[in-house]
């Protein structure tokens, strides 16, 4: 995969616009939802799980040592403390992919890649060199490619798929810390949605 050469299609808009369009997760219920392990995955790799060869837990600094200048790099403290996302935006041949690098206070937890094409071929092509590399053994029809998800390691990293406008495949950690730490700014969040909401129904009292 390489960087694409051409500008990005932002005219009359900045570049955190353009990402702001992007289906990538940003708040904290989103975060949440991606980082439990809902399918309780079972290993199905003997080899580590990692975002284009970065290691879950690498700092920043080594991510864009390892696949160079972003396109962005966005800070996203309003909605997750500590949040910060890395944009890569690169073609393979038709195919245009955007990468999105997340980090928990420095450390990265978690990768997605949102391929954008509807191309059953090579929306299955992604698929199958994922489960190649990882040895994951699979018969050779969508349906059956769709269950081999997802993959996962010893130490519980695994590669996620889903399939909407857009193919979404979510690389995500396996370090037990990293979710009670996301969720620990959401009992202030929910304070705050309880005091807006009993504001308001005071208010709406007085036109009932």
């Amino acid at each position: 995969m390489r960087k694409s050469k051409k500008r990005l299609e932002v005219v009359g808009q900045s570049k955190e616009d353009y990402f702001d369009r992007v289906n990538y997760v940003r708040t904290v219920a989103g975060m949440r939802n991606v980082l439990t392990d809902r399918k309780k995955s079972k290993v199905n790799t003997n080899q580590e799980v990692t975002f284009r060869g970065l290691s879950f837990g690498a700092t920043i600094k080594e991510a864009k040592k390892l696949l160079g200048r972003p396109e962005l790099h966005i800070n996203k403290e309003q909605e997750v403390v500590g949040h910060e996302v890395l944009f890569y935006f690169s073609s393979l041949g038709s195919v245009k992919v955007t990468q999105c690098l997340h980090f928990l206070h420095g450390k990265f937890i978690m990768g997605q890649s949102i391929v954008k094409t509807s191309n059953s071929e090579k929306r299955k092509a992604f698929c199958e060199s994922i489960l190649e590399k990882y040895g994951v053994n699979f018969q050779d029809d969508l349906t059956n490619l769709t269950e081999a998800f997802p993959v996962c390691d010893q130490a519980g990293n695994r590669i996620e798929l889903l399939y909407a406008f857009d193919l979404t495949i979510t690389y995500v950690t396996g370090d037990p810390q990293v979710l009670p730490t996301v969720a620990m700014v959401q009992s202030p969040e929910r304070a705050r949605r309880a005091m807006l909401h009993n504001a308001f129904r005071e208010r709406v009292v007085q036109y009932v």
